[in-house]
């Protein structure tokens, strides 16, 4: 339990007021501040960041991220790097913030291989459950290179990662701790529960041994800092999300289609057309108009940056 840790998300909502739905009125929307839970796992550090893994979704769209650490000491993070494909990201918390005491407390994850796991094999699920806190759970390995669709069903076809099926109960603020083998190392990140309610005892996580080597491009970018509202940068288009259906007919790629080009524009200066796919930024891959919106907070007006 030492090196897992609880994640605690802050972002701004637009919340639609009820009151012209009844004819009093227009109606208008207002601003609301949602939190949200996860889990994260120490899988290193360097010289001044503590690094943790959790799930790209834990993270998405949050303003502010905070980590509670196995003594209870809570410290902000910042995201490192995320791939939105494979739901993974890193937050790192700065050296210089963590106490003496904290570092006693923590540690650094060993890695198992997940390749080594059989079926039937006892695992232990640790994450923070609800967002009550820390929490275990135990089960075995019901299957491997499980398949999910985008809506968590099961689905062959399906080109997402190879799961690690659970009956271990994996809950909501689960996603991004950890699963263990018996000797304590991980083995899989805790990333989805079966929706249905239906359905009990199947639980998913992404095996450790095909999210390592990203999770080691993740800890070797630069940090990403969010940028005040006021000093943000825009590429001045106008975009909309590839649907799926669309790929799969035509081959376009998954990302941002440029519908339009603003006159005067970044983008028209650095020769973005209409008809253009936006795939990445600065290599981290964008797959729909939301996404593309989260990952621009972290660039000044003016600042480059490189498109795929």
């Amino acid at each position: 339990m030492k090196f897992v840790v609880s994640i605690t998300t802050k972002s701004v909502e637009e919340v639609q007021n009820y009151y012209g739905y009844f004819g009093f009125g227009n109606g208008f929307t207002t601003q609301q501040e949602v939190e949200g839970s996860g889990s994260g796992i120490i899988i290193g550090k360097n010289d001044s960041e503590l690094l943790i893994a959790t799930n790209y979704h834990v993270i998405e769209g949050a303003d502010t991220v905070s980590v509670t650490c196995a003594d209870g000491e809570v410290y902000e993070a910042e995201a490192k790097g995320y791939d939105a494909d494979r739901d993974l990201a890193v937050v790192s918390v700065a050296l210089d913030d963590v106490s003496d005491d904290t570092m006693d407390a923590i540690a650094v994850a060993p890695i198992g291989s997940s390749d080594d796991l059989k079926i039937g094999e006892q695992v232990v699920a640790i994450g923070n459950a609800l967002g009550y806190g820390q929490s275990v759970t135990t089960g075995i390995v019901s299957a491997k290179n499980r398949q999910l669709d985008d809506n968590g069903q099961a689905d062959e076809d399906s080109d997402g990662v190879n799961l690690i099926q659970t009956d271990a109960a994996i809950n909501p603020g689960n996603s991004g701790g950890a699963l263990l083998n018996m000797q304590g190392q991980l083995v899989g990140i805790n990333s989805a529960k079966q929706a249905s309610t239906e359905v009990e005892g199947m639980g998913y996580a992404i095996p450790i041994t095909r999210a390592s080597s990203i999770i080691n491009t993740l800890m070797n970018e630069s940090t990403l800092v969010r940028v005040d509202e006021a000093n943000r940068g825009s590429l001045g288009i106008t975009a909309t999300t590839v649907p799926s259906s669309v790929t799969e007919a035509y081959g376009i790629p998954t990302g941002v289609y440029v519908s339009d080009v603003t006159a005067g524009s970044a983008a028209e200066s650095a020769g973005l057309r209409r008809g253009d796919v936006i795939t990445a930024v600065d290599g981290r891959s964008v797959t729909d108009v939301s996404g593309l919106q989260d990952l621009l907070q972290y660039y000044s007006a003016g600042q480059t940056v490189t498109l795929t």
